[in-house]
């Protein structure tokens, strides 16, 4: 029995059992199926909260550290944890007590704390962007010219400098967003889909055990 069911197998089909459960309503009416497929559907629910409670502990865990052994910026570290605590408490869903979603606090915080550190964090990326885009708009071949191009008159038409004296740069914008980009988007959109097919028929038969994290090992 135990060459039969070996620790490896087991994943394998507790894994090809919920996939077929998630698969068989799009195709057969099966009450049963559909049923059980709802219940899966609450339990991932239920995992994806769990593994954000265990995100929580390992924050708590990893500045607990850095603070205790005062390691380099650990005043930042306290800063996180207090918030952290706050927005966890006053966002409690007890609203008898004047926590939830309507707390004060938990609102103050959230737009003020929250909404600038993202809005931060993705004027960063642009300067990410910016060196991406200079390293790959060198025009070294036709296919680098021609990015290099459809990049400048994208971002003049977004400039009211360029537009409001040269309008037809939007009428540019707009052909190349309605003709060659959507046709690149359909093409990649096309491969990815395809790609996640493979990808759930290799998980379903057993090929594909990267989730076992090494158990696939004979």
């Amino acid at each position: 029995m135990s060459e039969k069911l070996r620790s490896i197998e087991i994943p394998i089909i507790i894994t090809a059992i919920c996939t077929l459960l998630q698969v068989i309503p799009y195709y057969f009416n099966i009450p049963v199926i559909d049923q059980a497929s709802a219940i899966e559907r609450d339990w991932m629910l239920l995992i994806v909260n769990m593994a954000v409670f265990v995100g929580v502990i390992s924050i708590g865990q990893v500045h607990g550290r850095k603070i205790m052994r005062r390691r380099d910026n650990w005043e930042y570290s306290v800063v996180l944890m207090v918030a952290l605590i706050i927005m966890a408490i006053t966002g409690l869903p007890i609203e008898s007590i004047g926590l939830g979603l309507d707390n004060p606090i938990y609102n103050f915080l959230f737009i003020n704390v929250m909404t600038p550190l993202g809005s931060t964090m993705y004027s960063i990326l642009a300067f990410f962007i910016t060196s991406a885009a200079y390293r790959a708009f060198r025009a070294r071949n036709i296919e680098a010219a021609l990015i290099l191009v459809s990049g400048t008159i994208v971002v003049m038409s977004n400039a009211p400098l360029f537009t409001s004296s040269l309008p037809f740069l939007i009428t540019w914008k707009n052909w190349i967003f309605d003709v060659p980009n959507t046709a690149t988007m359909r093409g990649v959109m096309m491969g990815a889909a395809l790609g996640a097919i493979a990808l759930a028929v290799r998980t379903l038969m057993g090929i594909e055990r990267g989730y076992l994290r090494g158990g696939g090992a004979d």
